[in-house]
C-alpha cells in the first residue's frame, strides 16, 4: 500500500482512483463495508482504490488537549489495510486552510483538483466542510458538477448492546472492559502494539516478569486484569499471557502502562516490537497492602487465564 501525506502535486498514477472517505480509526465492520463497496468499483471500472482521511483527526485539531482516544496505532491500521485490499492511502492534512473550505470548495479543490477521485464512496453519516456544513446531499450535489460519482453507504445493523458498528461505541466498550464486544464490532480483538521498555523489573522479584508497553495515542481501556494473547517480532503465532493496563498502584506506580506477562516464556525482549491482543477482562486494578498480596492475587488471576486458554 502506498501512503501519500498531501492531496496536492500528485503524480498522475496516484490520480483518478474510487476513494473510500472516513475517519477510518478502528477498520470496524462499518467501515469494512465502506471499503469493500469502494473495492469493488474500482475492481468493476479498472481503477485504483484509495482511502481518503484527515491527519490529524479533526478533533485533535480543534481539541488538541483531548485525551487518547485512537483505537489503533497508524502500523497496524496500514497492515489492516493492505489486508483489506487497500492500494492507496491518501492522508489529507488537516489544516488552517481545510478548516476553512466550505463543502463546495472541498470538493473542489481536494476531491477533483487535487485527488482527481473518479468516485467517492462515503457512510450516510459522513460529515465535512467548515462548521460540519456538508453531508452526503451535498457530496453528491457538488461531485456531479466535476463528473465524480457518488455510493452512499447504509449504516451497518445495530449492535443490540452499543448501538452501531461505530467507533465511538467501540470506545464505550473498551472503556468499560468490554473487550470481547469490542472484539465483535471491531471483527477481530483490540490490539495494542509498541516497543517493549526497561521497567523497574518488580516483576521479576515476584516472579512475574513482564513485557511493558506505553499506550502513546491509544484510548485507555478500563484499568485492571485482562487476558491476553500476544505475537512476537517474526512470529506468526499468538502467545497467551495476562495483561494489567493501570497504574501499579501497589508500588506507587503514576503512568498508565500496559504490563504483559507471557506464559512459559522467558526470552529477552526489550526493545522489541510486539503486539498485544485483548481478549477478555478479568477483575479491576485494584491496590494491595504489600507486594506478597500482590504476588498471591497474580497467581489466582494466572490460573483463570489459562483455564481460558486451556493450557492447565
Amino acid at each position: 500500500m502506498k501512503t501519500l501525506n498531501d492531496y496536492r502535486n500528485l503524480s498522475n498514477d496516484d490520480k483518478n482512483a474510487v476513494i473510500a472517505l472516513g475517519n477510518f480509526d478502528g477498520l470496524h465492520r462499518g467501515h469494512q463495508v465502506v471499503i469493500s463497496k469502494a473495492l469493488e468499483i474500482a475492481n468493476t471500472c479498472n481503477l485504483k482504490m484509495g482511502i481518503g482521511l484527515f491527519r490529524p483527526h479533526p478533533i485533535k485539531y480543534f481539541k488538541p488537549e483531548i485525551s487518547p482516544f485512537r483505537l489503533m496505532s497508524p502500523k497496524v491500521r496500514a497492515e489492516i489495510m493492505m489486508n483489506l485490499g487497500v492500494s492507496r492511502l491518501y492522508e489529507i492534512p488537516f489544516d488552517s486552510c481545510l478548516r476553512d473550505m466550505n463543502d463546495a470548495q472541498f470538493i473542489k479543490s481536494v476531491l477533483h483538483e487535487g485527488l482527481g477521485a473518479k468516485h467517492i464512496v462515503v457512510g450516510q453519516d459522513y460529515k465535512f466542510g467548515k462548521n460540519r456544513c456538508g453531508n452526503v446531499e451535498s457530496m453528491k450535489k457538488y461531485c456531479a458538477l466535476h463528473n465524480i460519482g457518488v455510493t452512499i453507504m447504509d449504516t451497518l445493523g445495530l449492535h443490540k448492546i452499543y448501538g452501531k458498528y461505530g467507533s465511538t461505541n467501540i470506545r464505550n466498550a473498551i472503556k468499560t472492559g468490554d473487550v470481547f464486544h469490542a472484539a465483535h464490532m471491531l471483527s477481530r480483538p483490540w490490539i495494542v502494539d509498541g516497543i517493549v521498555k526497561m521497567g523497574r523489573q518488580l516483576g521479576r522479584t515476584i516472579k512475574f516478569p513482564t513485557a511493558n508497553l506505553e499506550f502513546g495515542d491509544l484510548i485507555r481501556p478500563k484499568l485492571g486484569v485482562y487476558c491476553v494473547e500476544v505475537k512476537l517480532p517474526y512470529s506468526k503465532s499468538w502467545l497467551p499471557a495476562i495483561a494489567n493496563a493501570g497504574k501499579r498502584p501497589t508500588v506507587g506506580g503514576e503512568l498508565t502502562l500496559l504490563e504483559v506477562h507471557i506464559f512459559n516464556f522467558d526470552g529477552d525482549i526489550y526493545n522489541q516490537e510486539i503486539k498485544v491482543r485483548f481478549r477478555s477482562f478479568i477483575r479491576p486494578e485494584k491496590k494491595f497492602a504489600s507486594l506478597n498480596d500482590l504476588k498471591e492475587q497474580i497467581q489466582k488471576d494466572c490460573i483463570g487465564a489459562k483455564l481460558l486458554f486451556n493450557i492447565i
